[in-house]
């Protein structure tokens, strides 16, 4: 399953993606889903549902926190993770 990261600007989103690649994440930058944004079109870094804590916990150490975090549904469509 996958995990978006949704960010403000592509500039954030690629402090984000070299943060994480920092520590080994794999991730990609990716335009935000539109059913995903409820800001309009953007962008979000994508990685795996099993690397979110780590994510979360090297972002927060970089005072990098994403805006909203999407988990992929396995049947389609994303539900909003509350942290």
């Amino acid at each position: 399953m996958e995990v978006y990261l949704t960010c403000r600007s592509l500039t954030y989103a690629q402090s984000v993606s070299r943060a994480l690649g920092a520590v080994s994440i794999r991730n990609m930058i990716v335009r935000t889903p539109q059913n995903m944004s409820r800001e309009g079109c953007g962008y979000a870094v994508r990685i795996g549902n099993s690397s979110l804590d780590a994510a979360l916990e090297a972002l927060d150490a970089r005072y990098l926190p994403p805006r909203r975090i999407y988990r992929a549904r396995p049947g389609g469509g994303f539900e909003e993770v509350v942290r």
